[in-house]
């Protein structure tokens, strides 16, 4: 980097998330910007976007103000085709495919580097969103490789690389990474993210500057997710309840925003036809729901736990997270179901999502032993 204090650092973002900008920014000002960095953060709350901004500063050659967006730097930083700016999560089939180099001209076949572009179309089209890599993919000692072999053509210039998600590294790639921060090349800077940073090696988490990006006030989500999803996402899908299940998070805002006008009346069915024992008509519910995948039902059981959540809160009069959904249950025929009841449910529903995501048993399975399970005692 050009050392100068002339250069004007500039990191644009939400309002709940500008002290680390102004942290950041000073680093980059002062010259004294750490090689390896760790952002972690819910996820959809923008650690790709600010990531990806903050390899923009660091490449641009502007003289004046970083990142301008027009220099040679800024546009290598923003190309979705330079893949050796990214190490993302893969599919084994995706990760075991040829290398570019070793296909022959005109060959059809998919090589790793447009996997991968894909999925860094994906990031660069919506930063914020939460579903691009299946519950499936890895980040594997093969991926850490091809990464470090691709320091030896980078010449002079400053080099980023950003590892999304790099709580997905398996061990073999974990340790591979390790030694590589250990001795990071010359002008070599990474960038990681994640939203489970204790999956990652502490002697990796000690070697990074650590950054933890807040959740965004829901006005800012609301923002953020009609500015990064269009036209489709305004008001009117954006309700309030997408808005208090997101959390905070843009990401979750943009997805419930697409599921909540259905999970949403699943969860008040569920709840209300556990009770009652109407346990054939909840089945062919479930059923026809299409909620096989063990990580989207567990999206779903995420909405039942927040569901139960505010029926606690309603209980001690508290403010209500998703105010028409928890309106929409009628408790008044079970007067036993109470805090105990309700916290009882809230424990079944979070053992339920363990076992799913251990893949131990059928998903619809353990939606249908819950209900069998939820309020047990208290029907």
């Amino acid at each position: 980097m050009v050392e100068t204090e002339m250069i004007e650092y500039r990191l644009n973002g939400p309002a709940s998330q500008e002290r680390i900008r102004i942290r950041l920014m000073a680093a980059l000002r002062e010259n004294r910007f750490p090689q390896s960095i760790l952002i972690d953060g819910p996820v959809g709350i923008g650690k790709k976007a600010l990531a990806m901004e903050i390899a923009q500063a660091l490449q641009c050659t502007n003289p004046s103000v970083r990142p301008c967006g027009n220099c040679f730097g800024c546009k290598m930083a923003a190309d979705t085709g330079v893949t050796d700016n990214w190490v993302v999560p893969m599919e084994a089939k995706e990760a075991s495919a040829r290398n570019a180099a070793d296909v022959s001209a005109g060959s059809s076949a998919k090589t790793i580097q447009d996997f991968k572009q894909a999925y860094i179309e994906e990031i660069a089209k919506n930063p914020y969103r939460v579903d691009i890599f299946s519950a499936g993919a890895v980040i594997s000692v093969e991926l850490i490789r091809t990464m470090t072999a691709s320091f030896a053509m980078k010449g002079d210039r400053v080099r980023v690389v950003i590892i999304a998600e790099a709580d997905r590294m398996n061990d073999s790639a974990a340790n591979a990474f390790l030694k590589t921060l250990e001795e990071v090349p010359p002008n070599t800077y990474f960038i990681l993210t994640t939203s489970s940073r204790e999956k990652l090696l502490q002697t990796i988490r000690s070697r990074c500057l650590a950054l933890h990006l807040p959740p965004l006030t829901d006005e800012e989500v609301r923002q953020e997710a009609i500015r990064v999803g269009g036209e489709e996402f305004d008001e009117s899908t954006l309700t309030d309840d997408v808005i208090g299940l997101a959390v905070g998070s843009p990401g979750m805002a943009l997805y419930y925003a697409e599921h909540a006008k259905n999970w949403c009346p699943l969860a008040v069915d569920f709840i209300e036809k556990s009770l009652s024992q109407d346990y054939t008509d909840l089945f062919f519910k479930l059923e026809d729901s299409g909620l096989e995948d063990p990580a989207i039902v567990n999206r779903f059981l995420e909405v039942l736990s927040f569901l139960i959540t505010d029926l606690l809160r309603r209980e001690s009069g508290a403010p209500l997270r998703i105010p028409e959904a928890t309106g929409s249950v009628n408790l008044e025929r079970y007067p036993q179901v109470g805090a105990s009841a309700l916290e009882a449910a809230l424990v079944s529903v979070q053992e339920t999502m363990s076992r799913i995501a251990s893949r131990r048993m059928a998903a619809v399975t353990c939606l249908q032993n819950l209900s069998l399970k939820l309020f047990e005692g208290y029907k």
